[in-house]
């Protein structure tokens, strides 16, 4: 289900319902476009990088980080 904004100003959200029970403190999860390296500076942590090799079995094409307290969030390079 999005959420969007009708001025087309701010983000575009994503609300997606999963089946798994609550198990870890952290169960809202943001995926962003912008710059892996711009949002470290801004004091996220890189938790994974994406694959170089897109077609390996398990790659991703995002980066993945954590804001200060911990909370994960993916990070898409803007097409």
């Amino acid at each position: 289900m999005p959420i969007v904004d009708r001025d087309g100003a701010g983000p575009l959200m994503w609300i997606v319902p999963v089946p798994e029970p609550k198990i870890v403190k952290n169960r809202m999860h943001f995926d962003v476009l912008g710059d892996t390296a711009a949002l470290q500076a801004a004091g996220a942590t890189l938790v994974r990088p994406r694959d170089l090799d897109t077609e390996a079995d398990g790659a991703i094409e995002w980066d993945v980080l954590a804001d200060p307290e911990g909370n994960e969030f993916c990070v898409f390079s803007p097409e």
